[in-house]
């Protein structure tokens, strides 16, 4: 029985492991490492980090990734990671002896071998000393000469504080980086181009990315020698959504307008009940009157309304979904809407920007159970409401949603010394405009010097800082900045989107 209980202890221990290693995510492109949630739950340092390791490693005609440092003299603060918490796969056992290792401590004791661009990032770009690179090696020889192999390669982060999991890394935001990552990452290598602006065109053409030449020219001049690193990090992070394929969206019958007539292509089933062309333009109408939007509830989720639901449509079954935002294929929440052709769904979804309402056939597999069929229709991605400007400069402040929360945005032109300017003022936020200056809600403000930078590709003009609030974005609220005391210099209007 002792001997079963074992067993069976070893065979639970062992699928607790396989079932760890084999969740962590492979990126293997550019594009799968546009999937990774950096700026919120990840930091934009750990792309820092991850350049440099790709620049720095040699990797040969067959793939093998070498070492080109010596990780037990702990160069670049380097050191052995033991995987005691079980976090990546044990490592195997053979003649040839494997050891983990990671790098990216930002110690001044023992990375000042690590370039300037990674242990002084830019705004916006700081880690917080939490994100690391760990990497696996062949154990015969970790010399510089050499050239031990490098099998395996993860970024990764330590726990925030607030978690409580002491030094532990999070396997939520592990990821395994292939060879063929590491290789496309090298091609932005700023030691291998001569010509800036050459070779900015053609990496950009190469990955698809949508940056003008006036964009280019900014990653040039802010960058200077990186202009290659400021363009991977525009692909990686601006870019996130955005694609050049061609919009996945299905399109609506065929409309044909001219002066004299408007057609529309209607399904053959449908036609044989439709009595002349009177009725093909009413049911045209009717698909143009038809609306699908996405609002915020009192609660700050997303709700969907739609209205002006043609009948026709109605009677074939149909739901409604939300979706992150146009370019995404996979709805958040859906639910049939039955045969009103208006009204509204809160679907607890916290509002964010991008957010999407669509319109589903609904497909029956069996009995009751039903789920989205082909698509027919889809609202405009929720957009936050324009920022105001601040009389007598060319700041702005912006409110607008994140998480289903009230968040502020200044806008501040280049040319201003913003610390200065704004050493005394705030922001708070209010329930409503009817409040007075010193009735805003609970804790909810924030010095605009503690703003947070925000990377702006899109206006090269302004630099921008955002504050974040606990307060539920809902309608009526609004932000106000207050120069000094309560010394009001510009509100938002109420939240009404």
């Amino acid at each position: 029985m002792k001997k079963l209980q074992v067993i069976t202890g070893y065979c639970i221990v062992l699928f607790l492991i396989l079932t760890s290693t084999s969740a962590i995510k492979k990126l293997s492109t550019i594009d799968d490492l546009k999937q990774v949630n950096f700026g919120q739950s990840v930091p934009t340092h750990s792309l820092l980090l991850l350049y440099w390791f790709a620049n720095t490693v040699d990797i040969d005609n067959n793939d093998l990734i070498r070492l080109t440092f010596d990780p037990n003299r702990e160069d670049y603060g380097s050191h052995h990671y033991g995987n005691y918490e079980r976090l990546l796969e044990p490592l195997p056992n053979g003649n040839v002896r494997y050891r983990y290792y990671t790098v990216g401590n930002l110690n001044p004791e023992t990375s000042t071998q690590l370039p300037s661009y990674v242990i002084h990032p830019r705004m916006g770009f700081e880690g917080r000393n939490r994100d690391r690179i760990i990497f696996r090696v062949r154990e015969q020889n970790t010399g510089r000469q050499g050239g031990s192999i490098i099998d395996q390669v993860y970024i990764t982060q330590h726990y925030q504080q607030a978690d409580n999991q002491g030094t532990r890394y999070d396997p939520e935001h592990t990821y395994r980086v292939t060879h063929s990552l590491l290789n496309q990452i090298r091609e932005f290598s700023y030691e291998s181009y001569g010509n800036v602006m050459e070779d900015l065109r053609e990496l950009r053409d190469n990955y698809g990315s949508y940056a003008d030449e006036n964009q280019l020219k900014y990653i040039k001049n802010t960058w200077g020698d990186l202009a290659c690193l400021g363009l991977f990090l525009y692909i990686i992070i601006q870019e996130k959504h955005s694609s050049r394929q061609p919009n996945r969206r299905q399109q609506p019958p065929t409309n044909q307008r001219t002066n004299s007539d408007f057609v529309v292509n209607i399904p053959a089933s449908t036609r044989r009940s439709i009595p002349g062309n009177f009725a093909c333009l009413s049911i045209a109408n009717q698909r143009d009157t038809m609306k699908l939007k996405v609002k915020t509830s009192p609660s700050g989720t997303a709700m969907i309304h739609w209205s002006n639901v043609p009948e026709y449509i109605l009677n074939e079954g149909v739901m409604v979904a939300l979706y992150k935002s146009d370019d995404d294929d996979k709805a958040l929440n859906y639910k049939s809407i039955e045969n009103r052709k208006s009204g509204q769904y809160d679907t607890k979804i916290p509002l964010d920007e991008h957010l999407q309402a669509r319109l589903h056939k609904t497909q029956t597999l069996c009995f009751f159970w039903k789920r989205l069929g082909e698509e027919i229709e889809r609202g405009e991605e929720f957009k936050n409401p324009k920022a105001v400007d601040i009389s007598g400069s060319e700041t702005k402040l912006q409110l607008f949603a994140r998480n289903g929360k009230a968040c502020a945005r200044l806008y501040v032109p280049k040319y201003v010394d913003w610390q200065s300017t704004f050493k005394e003022a705030w922001v708070g936020f209010y329930s409503s405009g009817t409040k007075s200056a010193k009735n805003y809600e609970w804790w909810q403000w924030e010095w605009v010097t503690k703003f947070k930078p925000k990377m702006n590709f899109q206006d090269f003009s302004y630099d921008i800082f955002e504050y974040q609030s606990s307060l539920t974005i809902a309608p009526g609220v609004q932000a106000r900045l207050m120069l000094r005391g309560y010394e009001e210099k510009v509100r938002t209007p109420g939240w009404n989107c």
